[in-house]
Order: C-alpha cells, then structure tokens, then sequence
C-alpha cells in the first residue's frame, strides 16, 4: 500500500535534517544512504499524488510544502557545493606549498660574502 502524500513529505523532511546531521559531522556514508532514502521517498511520493485525489485545498499545502522542501535542498547543495570549493582551494594551496618545498630543497642556498677580509 502506498503511504499518503503527507506521510511521504514528513519522511522527506526527516531525511533532509538526517542528511544535514551527516553533512555536519562529515559522515559521507551517512550522507550517502540519507540521499538514497530521498530517492526512493521521492519515487513513492510521485507515485502517492499520481493514485490520490487530492481537494484543491490540499493540493496548494502539499506543493507549498514540495516547494520548502525543494528550498531546503537547495540550501544543502549550495552549502555542499562551497565545501567542495573550499576543499579544492585549500588543496591547491597545499599542492603549490609542496612544490614550492621540492625546488627550494634542491636549489644552492645563497651565503652572504665576508667583504671585510
């Protein structure tokens, strides 16, 4: 039995947080199997408003309720995305540091001239 549009739209919204508690705590495997339950919870919920006959009524609180939902995940990829980007910046500078450290080890180190003798 399908679950009600509703049901399905809370079960989103607890993945979402869950999903942000992994994000957080940087546990990707976590994160991994949050977005994999969205997944299917969004699969269900497509196939529970296509079977239900919904008022007018609450249609409009449901796709209010879609359309949060789609802004909160939004939020998450633009958040994830500057991690991503931070991450990227911070091992470039790490790349470009280690390099600098391989040449200036090989390279003769000046000495200053005693001019005075």
């Amino acid at each position: 039995m399908i679950r009600r549009p509703v049901d399905l739209i809370i079960a989103l919204e607890r993945e979402c947080l869950d999903a942000d508690k992994a994000i957080a705590e940087r546990s990707w495997d976590s994160c991994e199997t949050s977005w994999a339950s969205q997944r299917l919870l969004t699969h269900e919920l497509d196939i529970s408003l296509r079977q239900t006959k919904l008022d007018p009524e609450q249609s409009a609180a449901i796709k209010r309720r879609m359309d949060r939902l789609a802004r909160y995940r939004e939020g998450q990829l633009k958040r994830l995305r500057a991690f991503n980007e931070a991450c990227a910046t911070r091992l470039a500078t790490m790349g470009r540091f280690r390099s600098f450290s391989k040449n200036v080890s090989n390279e003769r180190r000046s000495s200053l001239l005693d001019v005075t003798s």
